[in-house]
């Protein structure tokens, strides 16, 4: 293999990597808002009033909703920026 060719991939990698820790994925349910970065690390939660009166059960429920559609986008997102990035990268497959 050319060893420039993996050099240059391994800088590619590093740039994806890069991209992807700066991306924020934000999602809102039922009144719970979050926001996490690319890399799964939760930013904010924002909860609106509507939602506190409804008490503790409904909190929950919408907060485990926010986060779970959150981690769907940011897995989307990681899966569309990858497939972007390893157009024309030849990785060997074990």
């Amino acid at each position: 293999m050319d060893i420039k060719k993996l050099m240059k991939q391994a800088k590619d990698l590093k740039k994806l990597q890069k991209e992807i820790s700066k991306t924020v994925i934000e999602s809102e349910v039922n009144g719970a808002k979050v926001s996490i970065s690319g890399t799964g690390e939760v930013k904010s939660f924002i909860m609106s009033k509507e939602l506190y009166n409804k008490g503790k059960e409904e909190i929950e429920k919408a907060v485990i909703r926010a986060i779970s559609s959150c981690l769907k986008k940011q897995l989307d997102s990681q899966k569309e920026i990858a497939e972007q990035a390893l157009k024309g990268i030849n990785l060997p497959i074990f």
